[in-house]
């Protein structure tokens, strides 16, 4: 193999690279709320079809995102990238799985999780790749009621995901100098029973 066919693999596998790492930016700045890291995914002048709101990308993003804050959390999954290479443009075909967890101001919330894909023309610009285009394709969707089963977990436990800047992900490395709450496990499956288990009828 020649130098010049070992660079033109290493640029290929730079480009497929950045534009996943673009795919997984995009979910952490929807689930936590963090605007411009949002937008960075996007070219200005970009343009999303997302069904419920159909327009210039970063519109898109300012309109976005303060909604899905209004919603305790959220989370998106995308996997299963097919990436096309096509000079300074790219196709690409990925699928996503999004939760909303949406309360219901009794304790309850309604769970509602949508399946699809995103078809997306990236383009390059200066070395660096943004989405230039997106169009969201559905393909499956259900809503459940569900209580809380986190509920009653101290607050000083760092288990409820949070919004941007108080998530633990923002910590990055020092989280090794975080405070370990000592807890010898517990009986997982009990609780779940106790949750959805009848209460007895008294006779």
């Amino acid at each position: 193999m020649t130098t010049e066919e070992i660079l033109r693999r290493l640029t290929i596998l730079e480009d497929r690279e950045a534009i996943r790492d673009v795919l997984h930016r995009y979910a952490r700045g929807a689930d936590r709320c963090e605007l411009e890291l949002f937008k960075s995914c996007y070219w200005p002048d970009a343009t999303d079809v997302h069904w419920f709101y159909n327009g210039n990308a970063h519109a898109f993003a300012d309109y976005v995102i303060p909604l899905l804050a209004e919603i305790d959390n959220s989370q998106h999954s995308i996997t299963n990238p097919v990436i096309d290479l096509d000079g300074e443009r790219a196709f690409v075909e990925s699928q996503f799985y999004v939760m909303h967890h949406i309360p219901l101001g009794d304790g309850r919330h309604v769970d509602q999780q949508l399946e699809g894909r995103y078809i997306d023309v990236f383009e390059r610009r200066e070395g660096q790749w943004r989405i230039l285009h997106r169009q969201t394709v559905v393909e499956a969707g259900r809503e459940f009621v569900v209580e809380d089963m986190h509920r009653d977990v101290p607050e000083e436990l760092p288990l409820r995901g949070r919004r941007a800047p108080d998530d633990l992900v923002y910590a990055g490395v020092t989280i090794l100098d975080e405070k370990i709450v000592p807890i010898d496990g517990m009986d997982l499956w009990e609780q779940a029973r106790a949750r959805h288990r009848e209460p007895a009828t008294r006779g």
